[in-house]
């Protein structure tokens, strides 16, 4: 019997979907050093039994390879007693896949803006309490928590992986803040606010600026390259 005809079009998106998300699983396992050669091999396979719309191998040498993935972590694992522990490259694996990396730094980024609020809010430059850039580093920390947790939530592992820009947002984000202050109080921007609550207004706008921080920066290329 054709396997085309035991498979419903829904098998072969999930199937699909499965094989995207193993994709993502045997990036992390490689860049956390671990060996993946079997686990790569039978996804190939699977990939390519399904172009052949061979649907029935397709699904097999696609569980061989992430049992082959499995058993590369676990033979990651350090062997202490007779018990398996995971060793770095493990715990690199889960840090990659999940994002936690990103989440970390989210976590160590508001924790040191917080603090630096606390400490050297009212220090000024040109006039500019330094508060309104560690309030845009707030934002941009919320962001990147934000960010993190929607994409583990929408597909279970973090599958835009952007350390390296995580690590950029919170600096540029300074300047955003900075400038978000100078705009509002400046006078240039008209704001029917009360005097009593314009300072509780300008730490929302600089919170706000540091959180869309990607928008802003994507926005300004567009306007760069139009000119």
């Amino acid at each position: 019997m054709d396997s085309k005809s035991i498979y419903e079009p829904d098998d072969v998106k999930k199937l699909k979907r499965h094989l995207k998300r193993l994709n993502y699983m045997l990036k992390a396992a490689h860049r956390s050093t671990i060996s993946i050669q079997d686990a790569y091999d039978f996804y190939i396979l699977a990939w390519k039994e399904l172009n052949k719309e061979n649907l029935t191998d397709a699904f097999l040498y696609c569980n061989r390879s992430e049992y082959e993935l499995t058993n590369s972590i676990n033979d990651a694992k350090l062997d202490l007693f007779r018990m398996k522990l995971h060793s770095l490259k493990t715990i690199s694996y889960f840090f990659k896949l999940y994002g936690l990396y990103a989440i970390l730094f989210g976590i160590l980024s508001l924790l040191l803006f917080a603090y630096l609020i606390y400490r050297y809010a009212e220090i000024r430059i040109l006039e500019v309490p330094l508060w309104a850039s560690f309030f845009a580093g707030l934002g941009s920390s919320a962001q990147i928590l934000t960010a993190s947790i929607y994409d583990l939530r929408q597909n279970g592992m973090a599958r835009r992986y952007k350390r390296i820009w995580y690590m950029a947002i919170p600096p540029l984000s300074i300047i955003f803040g900075y400038t978000a202050y100078l705009l509002f109080n400046s006078g240039l921007l008209a704001f029917n606010i009360s005097s009593e609550s314009r300072i509780f207004s300008t730490m929302l706008i600089c919170f706000l600026a540091g959180f869309l921080t990607s928008w802003m920066i994507d926005t300004l290329s567009r306007l760069s390259k139009s000119t």
